[in-house]
């Protein structure tokens, strides 16, 4: 693989936010650290693999008010979102939703 299509990956604040969100209440309200865990970690290997194939996930339609172009991951039941932004070759982590609900209203 060409070292000159790294990209680099940067999280939101808001995803950031979301995220600890999503652990706490795993860990807390669900009492299962455990998942928690293993959560951030499937997270943590599939946003790794951005680095290199970005465009791995499929772009989502584009919706009334979205003014940026997401692509969906699936990591367990939930979805993370994110854009690319091929100037900077830089990878956005925008969002992480819980997969049942209306996250296409939330961004």
């Amino acid at each position: 693989m060409d070292i000159s299509e790294h990209y680099e990956v940067e999280f939101t604040q808001e995803c950031t936010n979301e995220i600890k969100k999503i652990y706490k209440y795993i860990r807390d309200v669900l009492c299962n650290e455990i998942a928690a865990k293993r959560l951030m970690k499937k997270l943590e290997e599939y946003v790794s693999d951005l680095s290199y194939s970005p465009r791995l996930y499929v772009e989502i339609e584009k919706y009334k008010g979205t003014k940026k172009v997401y692509r969906r991951m699936v990591v367990n039941k939930y979805v993370v979102l994110y854009n690319i932004d091929e100037e900077k070759k830089k990878v956005f982590i925008a969002h992480m939703f819980y997969g049942g609900s209306d996250y296409i209203n939330k961004i």
